[in-house]
């Protein structure tokens, strides 16, 4: 069910024509990050399919073992934050934690050389970080519905730079030669991502 995400499709193809162009640990992290997607999205569609048990609206939680018959469940009273919700006040302090962070964390893993094994650690332990605490939403959402004329511009980048890399791609000397004649989006942006910034 996770694969009819466009994109997991996205990805699974950009680790295909990764690994057949001469990168295979990419192309490998890529698959991983697919697999991972397709996986929740299965998982999310599975339990948001599965019917509520007897007696409980859908989307309610059932009540607890010391809730008497037709009581309202304890919970947070308005406007304080439920479980797993950051109060409004710490927001702005966890928003420029994370900031400072990825500066910090880009700072280090920047200064290494391209694609050397203490850069592709740096990555792979980010992407350990990412995977451990990664449980979905904090909270049960609805489907948000039909995705918006923004959000739908949005993705068409990723798509069109798909597929300017699939025609780049084939349109080369070799699957692992460049060619600047028809170059793919990596071969243009090599001299910028050389520097150090």
């Amino acid at each position: 069910m996770g694969l009819r995400e466009p994109i997991v499709v996205i990805l699974l193809l950009t680790a295909f024509l990764t690994t057949i162009s001469g990168r295979p640990v990419n192309g490998l992290l890529l698959l991983i990050v697919a697999i991972g997607l397709a996986w929740d999205a299965a998982r999310n569609r599975r339990r948001m399919a599965a019917p509520p048990s007897a007696g409980t609206p859908a989307g309610a939680a059932p009540p607890s073992a010391g809730t008497p018959a037709g009581a309202a469940p304890a919970g947070p009273s308005q406007g304080e934050p439920g479980p797993g919700l950051l109060a409004p006040r710490r927001r702005p302090l966890i928003t420029v934690a994370g900031v400072a962070g990825a500066a910090v964390f880009a700072a280090v893993a920047g200064s290494f050389t391209r694609y050397s094994w203490p850069a592709t650690a740096g990555v792979a332990g980010l992407a350990t970080v990412v995977g451990i605490g990664w449980r979905g939403p904090l909270r049960p959402r609805p489907d948000p519905g039909k995705l918006p004329v923004p959000g739908a511009v949005l993705w068409a980048g990723p798509l069109a730079a798909g597929v300017w890399e699939l025609v780049a791609l084939s349109l080369q000397p070799s699957l692992t030669t460049t060619s600047y004649a028809h170059p793919a989006i990596s071969t243009l942006t090599d001299p910028v991502l050389a520097r150090r910034p």
